[in-house]
């Protein structure tokens, strides 16, 4: 009789982690798949533009200072238009001099944002076999698309962190709320099973 009584408290406990753990599972199984489906194909898109991108610098071997002399301004096309305050996008134009002539030399990224303003210096690199041929470290696609890169990667954790911080505290009270009914029930049966021995 006391054996039966063992195994009834057995399932009894059996029955009530059971819930409680399926519940744990399917939260880490949303989480993980949240995780996955989100940032893996950003990442990959991320490396493919930047890889895309990606230039040969080996080229520019002449460390210089140059000045902006301007920023050119065009009409940005239908597809950035949405991305800018006022439609236009800005180009640095950059001047410097080496072996006794001077370069002028526009910029590889055009922005929304004025990036450097006119008068600014500017230490960047030049090609030592053709000087008319300049690369600029703090601003050219690659570091762009690497910084917007880090902005977005900000962003979406942001955005993933908050809901899953949600999802955690909502399953927390999920389980909470399932352990205490089953001890009630289990309370329950055993002032029954008392009551029935008595």
């Amino acid at each position: 009789m006391e054996h039966n009584s063992y195994n009834d408290t057995n399932t009894e406990e059996n029955s009530r982690k059971s819930p409680a753990a399926k519940i744990i599972i399917a939260a880490a199984i949303v989480i993980f798949l949240i995780c996955v489906g989100v940032m893996i194909p950003f990442i990959m898109a991320k490396n493919l533009i930047g890889d895309a991108i990606k230039k040969d610098t080996t080229q520019y071997n002449v460390p210089i200072t140059a000045v902006i002399t301007e920023n050119r301004v065009r009409e940005s096309d239908g597809v950035n238009s949405a991305d800018t305050k006022t439609g236009k996008v800005y180009t640095p134009v950059y001047e410097y001099e080496y072996r006794g002539k001077t370069y002028s030399v526009a910029g590889s990224v055009a922005s929304a944002d004025k990036k450097y303003d006119v008068g600014q210096k500017v230490n960047v690199l030049i090609s030592d076999v053709n000087p008319g041929r300049m690369y600029d470290p703090e601003y050219n696609p690659t570091k762009v698309i690497d910084d917007f890169g880090h902005k977005v990667s900000g962003t979406l954790i942001l955005v993933l962190v908050i809901p899953l911080i949600l999802l955690a505290a909502v399953t927390a009270a999920v389980i909470i709320i399932i352990v205490r009914a089953s001890k009630k029930k289990g309370t329950a049966k055993t002032d029954e099973a008392n009551n029935y021995d008595g």
